[in-house]
């Protein structure tokens, strides 16, 4: 057996995942399978959010939608970088690019929140200069601030 076959030991915090799978297929998936029906076959919201990606803040919860309201991107500090043609790894970019010209949304919302470390990270320069695996990545995303 490989180690890419090996079972994934259980830890409490995958029960946890399991559990709330559990509870939504019992009381969020039976109760609205003709909705989930629906979305299989198409979405069609009407709203695109970019929030953070901090876990405080789901902006389903927060906004009070259901599966296939909001398309929502979300990623440190809720950033939406400047326009780019270079090739590279435009994740934001064509998030709203499918959106708009395929999903056709209405409306575009960049939801901040309060405490937001990717922010406080970008004051305080607490990540300036270390390497990538070990705060770099995060200083290189939120460079876009300064």
């Amino acid at each position: 057996m490989t180690d890419s076959a090996l079972p994934i030991p259980a830890t409490p915090e995958l029960d946890r995942l399991v559990m709330g799978y559990r509870r939504f297929r019992d009381t969020g998936w039976t109760p609205k399978l003709e909705r989930w029906r629906q979305l299989r076959e198409s979405q069609s919201p009407e709203i695109m959010v970019i929030a953070c990606s901090d876990s405080r803040v789901d902006p389903a919860q927060i906004f009070d939608t259901d599966p296939g309201e909001m398309f929502v991107v979300r990623n440190v500090a809720a950033m939406v970088p400047p326009f780019e043609t270079a090739p590279g790894h435009h994740g934001v970019s064509a998030a709203l690019e499918f959106a708009v010209q395929v999903l056709g949304v209405k409306e575009v919302v960049v939801m901040g929140h309060g405490m937001c470390g990717g922010c406080r990270a970008a004051l305080t320069d607490e990540m300036r200069g270390a390497e990538r695996g070990e705060g770099g990545f995060i200083a290189d995303w939120i460079a876009m601030l300064d």
